[in-house]
């Protein structure tokens, strides 16, 4: 349970603003609690997480203004896609570890597991063409990579924990 229990810290670091809304699944009390740990968690992290992109970005006053409101946005659609991914990866556990993962719901998991990924893409692209226009796009593809690096680390932990499928 505890690379279950890492895997979980990696992947809702980013996702706790989406746990606020009800969830559509009965979370076990270890669940629930694991999504309270990481609420908490990101209300602590979201601030230093967003001035470490201030620090990087340098924005002026002005851009600052146009940029943050895209950055929030783009948080949020992280954060939900987060919350899916987390769920989805939830979903895989307790089937694996209750071994009743079969090919119905394995090509359920691995269906969500793509519309994240291709939604994430989505994300991305839209949140660029916003940011080229609120900042200049040397600032714009800066965020993207320091975001895109914070998502690849939370990507690798999430792999290296997710068990194979036999």
């Amino acid at each position: 349970m505890h690379h279950f229990a890492r895997l979980i810290f990696v992947t809702a670091l980013l996702a706790a603003p989406a746990w606020s809304k009800e969830a559509k699944h009965e979370y076990t009390a270890e669940e629930a609690q694991i999504y309270a740990n990481m609420r908490a968690l990101q209300e602590q992290v979201g601030e230093g997480k967003r001035a470490f992109i201030e620090e990087q970005l340098a924005l002026t006053p002005e851009q600052a203004v146009k940029f943050w409101p895209v950055y929030d946005a783009h948080q949020a659609g992280i954060a939900s896609l987060n919350k899916r991914r987390l769920d989805n990866i939830l979903a895989y556990a307790r089937d694996w570890n209750t071994d009743t993962l079969d090919d119905a719901a394995a090509d359920k998991l691995a269906r969500e597991a793509l519309d994240i990924e291709r939604d994430e893409a989505a994300l991305m692209e839209r949140s660029y063409r916003k940011l080229k226009h609120a900042v200049p796009a040397l600032k714009a593809v800066r965020y993207l990579q320091v975001e895109s690096k914070v998502r690849a680390i939370v990507r690798f932990e999430q792999a290296a924990e997710v068990p194979l499928a036999m």
